[in-house]
């Protein structure tokens, strides 16, 4: 069983801050890379006790957040700039995780929630549907009819990610108090629960649909005022659409042609 794992670090237990946690200008960055990396790990260790036996994890945060020295021995890992799509998913994996996440922009009492970029970006629709990361990568995933299983991070991520995947396994590691406060459990019991959701998850991925997007495809992203800069360059393309200053939107016939067009 071939199983994919794409990371983010904002979802992990014991992370707090934008600032001191999730850049290298941060004080406290070393230690979430170690956070993180020991989640991945737990969810490794889930995985492997159900059966995989060929483990890819994804780096997904943007300055790089796993510590390949501490990685899970029995795992490969895709990292560095830029990851093109569809991020190896096409090489034939049976299930898709998602480790350390973090809900879209503008939920409520979700921690750390933003959208691709917690300074550039406001929202983004696929086909008139609000989406944050979790349904972007479920859809690449479900591009390749292979199911998210499970997902972890903090609670408004968890609930946001069983609002487009009804039967995904959850492991919610802290509760979002404001956008920049939380409430963690500790990272060893954060790594027990993993451990056990990803054991889970693989037991009853026949009971867990891919999340497809229908076609044609029309993509729109708001971005923040202080970046609607990006807005006017991208509109500058053919295949984009100018809808306000700030806002532009891409039509497609192909999920994944849209999506890098968007990132291009």
């Amino acid at each position: 069983m071939k199983v994919w794992i794409m990371t983010d670090l904002e979802g992990v237990a014991g992370v707090f801050s934008f600032e001191e946690y999730t850049t290298p200008k941060g004080r406290w960055y070393d230690l979430s890379r170690k956070l993180l990396t020991q989640e991945v790990n737990a969810a490794i260790e889930g995985a492997l006790e159900s059966g995989a036996d060929e483990i890819l994890v994804v780096d997904g945060h943007g300055y790089t957040g796993i510590n390949i020295e501490e990685l899970n021995e029995e795992a490969k890992l895709l990292s560095g700039r830029p990851l093109l799509l569809p991020w190896e998913l096409d090489k034939g994996f049976n299930a898709a995780f998602i480790v350390g996440q973090h809900a879209m922009a503008g939920v409520e009492k979700a921690h750390l929630s933003h959208t691709e970029s917690h300074t550039a970006i406001q929202n983004v629709w696929i086909n008139g549907i609000k989406v944050g990361e979790i349904a972007i990568v479920a859809a690449v995933a479900g591009y390749f009819n292979i199911p998210v299983v499970l997902v972890t991070g903090d609670k408004a991520a968890c609930l946001e990610a069983k609002s487009f995947i009804p039967q995904v396994e959850t492991v919610a590691v802290k509760e979002g108090i404001t956008h920049g406060a939380a409430i963690s459990i500790t990272p060893t019991k954060a790594r027990k629960m993993i451990r056990e959701g990803a054991r889970n998850a693989l037991r009853k991925i026949a009971e867990v649909k891919p999340y497809k997007v229908e076609t044609p495809i029309e993509l729109k992203i708001e971005f923040t005022e202080e970046s609607k800069s990006f807005a006017e360059v991208l509109s500058n393309r053919s295949y984009v659409e100018k809808i306000d200053t700030r806002t532009i939107k891409i039509r497609d016939d192909d999920l994944l042609s849209a999506l890098k067009k968007w990132w291009l």
